[in-house]
Parts: structure tokens; C-alpha cells; sequence
């Protein structure tokens, strides 16, 4: 059997769509006789407050282990660190102080036994840190796995000294690193072309996977005059918020064809404001706040809803994010809505589904596309389009896992 070292912050029971999708493919590599070490946080060092669900741990018949390192970043000293010297949290990240403690658990596991390969996942950005401190000590081969961009990131509002710093630690990274993989075209082409061109040739792209729903699975039949349900699972945060979907809401409800006939739920750790907003504007009985749910919970209400929303920040440019809940979605075989930047990387997915996709900021877009689906579900189930499952069969986690293989096992051929 062929051995991994993997290091990665966020793993099971902690939920996050880090977390899942690195323990997902980790499951689903043993499938090519890959055994998998990871180095993860330990949860129970973390501040109280934070999601945790041990259903979602994957040992995977043995082949993927998880090795805990307590992390010292919700210490008093260091949070009073960070306020002093606010540029801390951003060189790489708030777990700068995890990097260390990492590196030295890696070696110690190398130290034990030999690897075939090591790969890092981020986010946070301070496991490519440590993955660098390791593959100067270590002779073997790395894989850098990047989500989203480091130094090009658009959420990033730091200083210019702050950014050059991010730019010269995600140069090392990419420099010593046998291979990087993005999880779309867009994000390597964005991150790869301020570099030399001949760079070009240890950039790999393996989307993120979905693990098909088992059939057993049951759904509840649709009532007959039931409002169509269209849900939203994840937060809000910097220029990605709910407002116009809220606003789009507000003028359905004007039409008296329409009024009851639809509910918006949002699932996940929304900011108050969006509740307090939605009862000011009288939206109490379509939209609802589902609050922090199970990962369980959450993919229960997937099933039981109409339509699947994705809602991305807007964007004057082509957006670059794939975002891992959007592949998750296609597990439910639902119709899906992108409330997203007209050209990008979701919006090329969503469109090679079939489905509509309407501009963040085109709040009659979204009426109209609300509209249609509305009107469509009055013969429920509603209709998948023509190709959608010939297209989301490309991200079943299992392809992802293929893709990897292949380049663990070029790297070490």
C-alpha cells in the first residue's frame, strides 16, 4: 500500500467546507490503496462555539488517520498579540501560531516510517508554511492543494506591505512545491500568470467532488399547493450578502398570484442583521433563518427543498471561485439557481447544468427567475434539464480522487 502524509488545519469533527472536502477525498483516495496520515488541529483546543459533527469522520476502513496538534491560537497572550499587531493575522493567517506545532508533528511522523508523498491543504494558509519548513527538511515529492487564491485573493483588504509579504510566501510555496492543484481553471489562471511560464508545468486542476446521494435515501413526496422551497446553506460575509434576494422577495410578495407560493430559507451562521432586515420588511412568512444546523440537518433540508440557491458576491470581473458548496449541491439531483457574477467559474458550471443564472446585483433577474421556477412547480417534481446529470457525474468525488492519483503516482514513478 502507498503512504501519504497529509497536513490539513481543518478536518472532521470540525464543519467546514475545508474540512469536508479534504476528508472526503482522503476517503475516497484509499480507493486507489493509499494510506493517508493527516495532521489536523485539535478541536478541543479551539474556543467554544465552533461546529463540530463526528458524523462526518472518515477513517475509511483504516486507511486515513487523523493526528490532533493542540493549537495555542485562542490563548489570551495571542489574541492580545494579535491586537497589538494587527498585521499578525495576516501573515499567513490567525493560525500563524499552529505552524510550528505542525511542522514538528510531521517530522515526527516522517521520522517513524517512510512516506511516498506529502500533500498540504489550504486554507489556512499556515499549512503551506509548515508544508514548506518540511520539504526543506524532507525529500519528498509535495503537492500544494490550493482552494482559492492566496495573494489575489479580492477579500483580502490588507496593507501594500502586508500583501507583498502574502505575495513572497505564496512565491516560496509555489517555487519549492513539485506540484500545485487548483480546483478550477480560473483560480490557477489568476494565481500562475505573474509567474515565470515554465511554472506552468506543475499546475494541475482537480475540482472539488460530491459523494453521490445512495439510493435508500427517501424523499418526501411534494404536497399538493405547497410553497415552492428554495434554500441557501453557508454564510454571508464582506460584499456577499442576501440584499438583493431579500429585495427580489419583497416585490413577489406585491403580487397577489404569487404571495404564498414560495419560501426562501437560509441555512447556516447568518449575521442578525439579515433576520432583523427580512422582519422590517415584512417578509416573516416566505423567508426564514434556519441558524447554525448539523452538516446532517443541513443536507436534509437540500433534499427536502425545490431549488438550490447560489449566491456569490458581485464582481466587475469574471469570478474565479468555484465554490465546494455549489459542487455539493449536485448530490440532490435539484435544480439549481446562481445568484453569481455572469461570467466566472460558477456561473460556467451552473449554465453547463442547464440552469438560469442571474446577476447579484439584477434584482429583476431574480424576480423573473424566482418567477419561473414558481411557476414550473406547480406540476412538481420539477424537471431537471437536459445533461445536468451527464454533467455533474465530472465532479463526483471519485473523479477527483482519480485525477490526484494520477499525479501522486507521476510524482513518485
Amino acid at each position: 500500500m502507498k503512504r501519504i502524509l497529509a497536513l490539513s488545519w481543518c478536518m472532521p469533527p470540525i464543519v467546514q467546507p475545508r474540512s469536508i472536502q479534504v476528508s472526503r477525498l482522503m476517503a475516497a483516495l484509499a480507493e486507489f490503496d493509499w494510506q493517508t496520515d493527516v495532521v489536523c488541529v485539535d478541536p478541543s483546543s479551539l474556543r467554544e462555539g465552533i461546529n463540530l459533527d463526528d458524523s462526518l469522520n472518515r477513517s475509511a476502513g483504516g486507511r486515513v488517520k487523523k493526528y490532533p496538534v493542540p493549537t495555542l491560537q485562542d490563548w489570551i497572550p495571542v489574541r492580545v498579540l494579535n491586537r497589538v499587531f494587527p498585521a499578525l493575522p495576516y501573515l499567513p493567517d490567525a493560525n500563524w501560531v499552529w505552524k510550528n506545532a505542525a511542522w514538528r508533528k510531521l517530522n515526527s511522523l516522517a521520522s517513524l516510517s517512510p512516506y511516498d508523498a506529502f500533500i498540504s491543504f489550504a486554507q489556512p494558509w499556515t499549512d503551506h508554511l509548515s508544508g514548506l519548513q518540511f520539504k526543506a527538511d524532507h525529500n519528498i515529492p509535495w503537492i500544494a492543494h490550493f482552494s482559492d487564491p492566496w495573494a489575489d485573493s479580492p477579500f483580502a483588504k490588507t496593507s501594500n506591505w502586508v500583501k507583498q509579504k502574502r505575495l513572497e510566501m505564496e512565491e516560496a510555496v509555489i517555487r519549492a512545491a513539485d506540484a500545485v492543484v487548483f480546483v478550477s481553471d480560473e483560480t490557477a489562471e489568476l494565481v500562475m500568470k505573474k509567474y515565470p511560464a515554465n511554472w506552468r508545468s506543475k499546475v494541475y486542476v482537480i475540482p472539488h467532488g460530491f459523494e453521490p446521494e445512495k439510493p435508500a435515501t427517501s424523499i418526501k413526496e411534494p404536497e399538493p399547493g405547497r410553497p415552492v422551497e428554495f434554500i441557501y446553506t453557508g454564510n454571508f460575509y464582506s460584499s456577499r450578502t442576501p440584499d438583493t434576494v431579500l429585495e427580489a422577495a419583497s416585490k413577489l410578495m406585491k403580487n397577489a398570484d404569487l404571495a404564498g407560493q414560495f419560501i426562501i430559507r437560509f441555512v447556516g451562521p447568518i449575521s442578525p442583521e439579515y433576520p432583523e432586515k427580512a422582519i422590517r420588511m415584512g417578509l416573516e412568512s416566505c423567508v426564514k433563518f434556519e441558524g447554525l444546523v448539523s452538516f446532517t440537518s443541513s443536507n436534509e433540508f437540500c433534499r427536502q427543498a425545490d431549488v438550490l440557491l447560489v449566491i456569490d458576491a458581485p464582481s466587475d470581473t469574471p469570478s474565479i471561485f468555484l465554490p465546494s458548496k455549489l459542487v455539493d449541491y449536485l448530490a440532490f439531483n435539484k435544480p439549481v439557481l446562481g445568484i453569481t457574477p455572469l461570467q466566472g467559474a460558477s456561473a460556467d458550471l451552473i449554465r453547463r447544468l442547464g440552469c438560469p443564472v442571474v446577476d447579484p446585483k439584477d434584482v429583476d433577474g431574480i424576480i423573473r427567475a424566482l418567477t419561473g421556477f414558481i411557476t414550473a412547480a406547480k406540476n412538481r417534481p420539477l424537471p431537471l434539464p437536459d445533461g445536468f446529470h451527464q454533467t455533474a457525474a465530472e465532479y463526483e468525488i471519485s473523479r477527483a480522487a482519480s485525477k490526484l492519483n494520477d499525479l501522486l503516482t507521476s510524482l513518485i514513478g
